[in-house]
Protein backbone atom coordinates (compact mmCIF):
# COMPACT_ATOMS: atom_id res chain seq x y z
CA UNK A 1 0.00 0.00 0.00
CA UNK A 2 1.05 3.45 -0.75
CA UNK A 3 2.55 5.85 2.03
CA UNK A 4 -1.13 8.16 3.20
CA UNK A 5 -1.11 11.33 1.87
CA UNK A 6 -2.58 14.42 2.77
CA UNK A 7 -5.97 15.47 1.23
CA UNK A 8 -6.00 18.36 -0.96
CA UNK A 9 -8.68 20.44 -2.10
CA UNK A 10 -7.81 19.13 -5.58
CA UNK A 11 -7.78 15.83 -4.92
CA UNK A 12 -11.26 15.81 -2.73
CA UNK A 13 -12.67 17.62 -5.92
CA UNK A 14 -11.43 15.47 -8.34
CA UNK A 15 -12.75 12.00 -6.27
CA UNK A 16 -16.00 13.41 -5.76
CA UNK A 17 -16.15 14.23 -9.51
CA UNK A 18 -15.50 10.49 -9.71
CA UNK A 19 -18.86 9.73 -12.27
CA UNK A 20 -19.49 6.00 -10.33
CA UNK A 21 -17.90 4.38 -7.57
CA UNK A 22 -15.68 2.41 -9.75
CA UNK A 23 -13.48 5.73 -10.72
CA UNK A 24 -14.05 6.93 -7.07
CA UNK A 25 -12.49 4.16 -5.60
CA UNK A 26 -9.23 3.96 -8.40
CA UNK A 27 -9.13 7.86 -6.99
CA UNK A 28 -9.28 6.98 -3.93
CA UNK A 29 -7.11 4.63 -3.59
CA UNK A 30 -3.95 6.76 -4.51
CA UNK A 31 -3.96 8.63 -1.04
CA UNK A 32 -2.66 5.29 0.53
CA UNK A 33 -5.58 5.38 3.39
CA UNK A 34 -7.15 2.73 4.76
CA UNK A 35 -10.20 1.24 2.57
CA UNK A 36 -12.85 0.89 4.64
CA UNK A 37 -14.62 -2.77 4.15
CA UNK A 38 -18.68 -3.34 3.92
CA UNK A 39 -18.51 -4.31 7.59
CA UNK A 40 -17.27 -1.15 8.30
CA UNK A 41 -19.66 1.01 6.10
CA UNK A 42 -22.74 -0.55 6.96
CA UNK A 43 -23.71 2.52 8.94
CA UNK A 44 -23.07 4.70 6.46
CA UNK A 45 -24.86 2.29 3.88
CA UNK A 46 -28.05 2.49 6.71
CA UNK A 47 -28.07 5.96 6.45
CA UNK A 48 -29.06 5.65 2.37
CA UNK A 49 -31.42 2.59 2.97
CA UNK A 50 -34.38 5.31 2.94
CA UNK A 51 -32.64 6.23 -0.61
CA UNK A 52 -32.87 2.71 -2.14
CA UNK A 53 -29.77 0.51 -0.53
CA UNK A 54 -29.73 -1.84 -3.66
CA UNK A 55 -29.29 0.76 -6.20
CA UNK A 56 -25.98 2.71 -4.00
CA UNK A 57 -22.87 1.75 -4.54
CA UNK A 58 -20.42 2.91 -1.46
CA UNK A 59 -16.82 3.60 -1.42
CA UNK A 60 -14.81 4.88 1.50
CA UNK A 61 -11.74 5.74 2.92
CA UNK A 62 -9.98 6.38 6.55
CA UNK A 63 -6.80 7.73 7.96
CA UNK A 64 -5.39 8.24 10.73
CA UNK A 65 -1.72 8.65 10.38
CA UNK A 66 -0.07 11.06 12.43
CA UNK A 67 -2.92 11.48 14.93
CA UNK A 68 -5.36 12.83 12.88
CA UNK A 69 -8.47 11.43 11.77
CA UNK A 70 -9.81 11.41 8.31
CA UNK A 71 -12.58 9.81 6.14
CA UNK A 72 -13.87 10.35 2.59
CA UNK A 73 -17.12 8.60 1.81
CA UNK A 74 -18.56 8.56 -2.06
CA UNK A 75 -21.99 6.92 -2.42
CA UNK A 76 -23.25 6.46 -6.47
CA UNK A 77 -26.67 5.72 -7.18
CA UNK A 78 -26.52 3.16 -10.23
CA UNK A 79 -29.90 3.83 -11.73
CA UNK A 80 -30.12 6.46 -14.39
CA UNK A 81 -30.54 9.79 -12.26
CA UNK A 82 -27.17 9.29 -11.43
CA UNK A 83 -27.14 11.19 -7.77
CA UNK A 84 -23.91 10.93 -6.17
CA UNK A 85 -22.57 12.13 -2.78
CA UNK A 86 -19.15 13.15 -1.40
CA UNK A 87 -18.36 13.30 2.19
CA UNK A 88 -14.88 14.23 3.56
CA UNK A 89 -14.68 14.49 7.55
CA UNK A 90 -10.93 15.90 9.28
CA UNK A 91 -9.80 16.53 12.57
CA UNK A 92 -7.64 19.01 10.91
CA UNK A 93 -9.06 22.32 9.30
CA UNK A 94 -5.96 23.12 7.78
CA UNK A 95 -6.45 25.46 4.60
CA UNK A 96 -9.07 23.67 3.48
CA UNK A 97 -11.32 26.89 3.13
CA UNK A 98 -9.10 28.97 1.27
CA UNK A 99 -7.66 26.11 -0.90
CA UNK A 100 -11.93 25.24 -1.88
CA UNK A 101 -12.56 29.62 -2.35
CA UNK A 102 -9.65 29.36 -4.89
CA UNK A 103 -11.17 26.57 -6.87
CA UNK A 104 -14.82 27.56 -6.49
CA UNK A 105 -14.59 31.07 -5.93
CA UNK A 106 -16.48 32.95 -3.47
CA UNK A 107 -19.00 30.84 -1.81
CA UNK A 108 -22.79 32.20 -2.16
CA UNK A 109 -22.83 32.16 1.76
CA UNK A 110 -20.22 32.25 4.47
CA UNK A 111 -21.09 32.64 8.11
CA UNK A 112 -18.39 32.86 10.21
CA UNK A 113 -18.60 33.10 14.28
CA UNK A 114 -15.32 33.62 16.04
CA UNK A 115 -16.30 33.16 19.22
CA UNK A 116 -17.82 29.63 18.60
CA UNK A 117 -14.62 28.71 16.15
CA UNK A 118 -17.31 28.15 13.68
CA UNK A 119 -17.43 28.83 10.07
CA UNK A 120 -20.26 27.44 7.50
CA UNK A 121 -19.90 28.02 3.80
CA UNK A 122 -21.61 27.11 1.09
CA UNK A 123 -21.22 27.38 -3.35
CA UNK A 124 -23.45 25.79 -6.07
CA UNK A 125 -21.62 25.46 -9.50
CA UNK A 126 -23.38 23.31 -12.22
CA UNK A 127 -26.61 22.07 -10.13
CA UNK A 128 -23.91 20.48 -7.59
CA UNK A 129 -23.82 21.84 -3.93
CA UNK A 130 -20.43 21.89 -2.35
CA UNK A 131 -21.16 22.39 1.71
CA UNK A 132 -18.44 23.06 3.99
CA UNK A 133 -18.52 23.25 7.87
CA UNK A 134 -16.12 23.98 10.25
CA UNK A 135 -16.35 23.14 14.28
CA UNK A 136 -13.21 24.07 15.85
CA UNK A 137 -10.23 22.20 14.36
CA UNK A 138 -13.16 19.57 12.49
CA UNK A 139 -14.26 19.93 8.97
CA UNK A 140 -16.99 18.19 7.01
CA UNK A 141 -17.34 18.57 2.99
CA UNK A 142 -20.17 17.71 1.21
CA UNK A 143 -20.76 17.46 -2.28
CA UNK A 144 -23.67 16.82 -3.80
CA UNK A 145 -26.72 17.32 -5.81
CA UNK A 146 -27.88 21.21 -5.30
CA UNK A 147 -31.32 21.59 -3.93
Amino acid sequence: MAEPVSMTADKLLDICASMDARIASQRGDALGWHKLTVEETEDWISTYITYDAQSVEMVGWQNTEGGQRESLLFWATTRSNGLKTCSYSSSNVGDLLDNLTERLGSPHSLDRDDTKKNITARWVRNDVEYSFVQLRSSVIVTIGPAR
